[in-house]
């Protein structure tokens, strides 16, 4: 058995009446757990380790209400305040424990409601599925504030930089043909291939 003892993982979330508290270890069947109502004490030995912490409530709560289940990986506790209202944290210590932390699977602020399909009456959140193949929203024409890009339609193009002509074969683009024949004659293309013809 070991001598040092080493701090299991614990996980914690609130409702307005009740504490989720989630000791992350596995195989904890047979931990050792004495919940007062100010406390919780918690020990088990996991792979020759022992595993142990002690909390003090930032209020009290119901011990004799407490509800466990122990699974093959954690320990999962659902404890009913004294007193039904919010908590700044759940420990009266104000210092910072490593081994505590937030469980954000189960956490809800006090503003959120418990039931969110009550915010929206007559809705059946189970028909909403993935919504796939949603198109864009009718109606809504172009983007304000951008210009009329049909404007643009009758641009025909840019025509190059002068005296480098368009690109040859691109209709409405402006700008000379490409010239590929003797140098400073703008017309020799046209008389070249007619040289080589005959």
């Amino acid at each position: 058995m070991a001598t040092n003892a080493r701090h299991p993982t614990v996980l914690w979330a609130q409702r307005e009446e009740i504490i989720y508290l989630t000791v992350e270890l596995h195989d904890a069947q047979d931990a050792k757990i004495e919940l007062k109502e100010g406390s919780i004490d918690f020990s088990n030995t996991t792979d020759d380790l022992l595993y142990t912490f002690h909390l003090d409530f930032y209020k009290p709560i119901k011990p004799e209400e407490a509800k466990k289940s122990l699974t093959g990986r954690k320990t999962l506790m659902v404890l009913e305040k004294a007193e039904g209202e919010w908590w700044p944290r759940l420990t009266k210590d104000t210092g910072k424990l490593n081994f505590l932390k937030t469980d954000f699977d189960h956490w809800k602020d006090s503003d959120d409601s418990e039931d969110e399909a009550a915010d929206f009456p007559g809705m059946d959140f189970s028909q909403m599925g993935g919504m796939p193949g949603m198109g864009g929203m009718g109606g809504m024409g172009g983007m304000g504030g951008m210009p009329d890009m049909s404007a643009l339609a009758g641009m025909g193009g840019m025509g190059g930089m002068p005296g480098m002509g368009g690109m040859p074969g691109m209709g409405g683009m402006g700008g000379a043909p490409m010239n590929f024949g003797a140098e400073g004659d703008a017309d020799s293309g046209d008389e070249g291939d007619e040289e080589a013809a005959k």
